[in-house]
């Protein structure tokens, strides 16, 4: 069988295209996903968190379980948290889901809160690496809003670490209200 030169040179031609997209490609599978971000919220965690003596409330301690997983087909990371005694100023059990996604649309990481006392409220949320922040506004016994940041970092798979901060100026001072420590089950 006889190959036309024409022939050849295509194929040559597809052959030094396809090396030169491979390496690319090879990039692109290596860069994570926002499907593998949001993996770093999956597991059983033990919470504590440590609230200081503030303006914005009174010191006490608080402990979570709570579960965060992938919805069944992979979307959404669903969290749910349990307080394990009830709020001392709330005086009951204090429990709440939250929903992690990435929007394509807005090319944003979301929050999604929803708890028995209000709800829903959606966020977004800020990925720098392993640290995840989340700004909102806060409704002021004035009838202003306090601006607040929920940052969470991933100290390593099995720890994470969260602070709430507020701020009463537009974010030129902020005051630490709580921190957050969360351990991962096995």
């Amino acid at each position: 069988m006889r190959v036309s030169k024409n022939f050849l040179k295509a194929v040559v031609a597809l052959c030094a295209a396809l090396l030169m997209v491979l390496p690319a490609s090879a990039k692109v599978q290596d860069a994570s996903s926002p499907h593998d971000e949001l993996a770093a919220w999956a597991g059983h965690w033990k919470i504590r968190i440590a609230t200081r003596e503030t303006q914005f409330g009174h010191a006490k301690t608080q402990d979570f379980d709570a579960k965060c997983a992938f919805l069944p087909h992979g979307s959404f990371m669903a969290c749910e948290y349990l307080s394990v005694q009830p709020d001392p100023d709330a005086g009951h059990v204090i429990n709440d889901v939250a929903i992690l996604y990435y929007s394509d649309v807005g090319k944003t990481f979301k929050y999604t809160n929803v708890a028995p006392e209000g709800g829903p409220r959606e966020d977004l949320m800020h990925v720098d690496g392993k640290v995840w922040t989340r700004p909102y506004e806060i409704p002021a016994d004035n009838g202003g809003v306090i601006d607040a940041r929920e940052i969470y970092t991933f100290a390593s798979p099995d720890k994470q670490l969260a602070r709430l901060e507020v701020s009463t100026d537009k974010g030129a001072h902020w005051t630490v209200v709580n921190e957050a420590v969360g351990t991962k089950e096995p």
